[in-house]
């Protein structure tokens, strides 16, 4: 079992400050990106995380991209009037509303996506495709790690 000692969570090397900086560098860097498009980078990742079955509700929604209830009914509006998401009332409880992406918004996902991989690909240009594939599994089993020991109830409620 690995350990980290004192001197990897020095400031240059803690873990959590190294996620930090990285996911705040890079959103910023690719929202760039999204600029002159008639989408920001915050409505395309609500786009791809319904899309891919991560965020099914507004309350889900509003948990992934860490934002309030307020902002995400906001951006759902937004999106619905663009007519790229669905709003679905539940038929058992007609207070949930699932969220749907249509077949115009599918299309923007594709079709903006490599405003993202091109920017990750231009970071990443110096790393070998091996580091690369470690990397992304690393982070994928991290993540894994956090959530079994921090647990998903938990973190609702440290979220909400």
């Amino acid at each position: 079992m690995a350990v980290l000692k004192f001197e990897d969570c020095a400031t240059n090397r803690a873990p959590g400050r190294l996620l930090r900086r990285i996911d705040r560098l890079m959103a910023a860097y690719v929202a760039s990106r999204f600029e002159s498009l008639d989408i920001s980078f915050l409505q395309w990742i609500a786009l791809k995380v319904i899309r891919d079955g991560a965020a099914t509700t507004a309350g889900e929604l509003s948990r992934e991209l860490a934002i309030t209830t307020g902002a995400t009914t906001r951006l759902i509006d937004v999106l619905e009037n663009k007519g790229l998401v669905e709003r679905d009332r539940g038929k058992a409880d007609r207070r949930v509303v699932h969220l749907a992406v249509t077949a115009k918004g599918a299309e923007e996902v594709v079709t903006l996506q490599h405003h993202v991989v091109d920017a990750w690909n231009e970071v990443l240009a110096d790393f070998d495709q091996d580091e690369v594939d470690r990397t992304v599994d690393a982070l994928v089993q991290v993540l894994a790690a956090a959530e079994r020991v921090v647990g998903a109830a938990n973190f609702r409620e440290i979220t909400e």
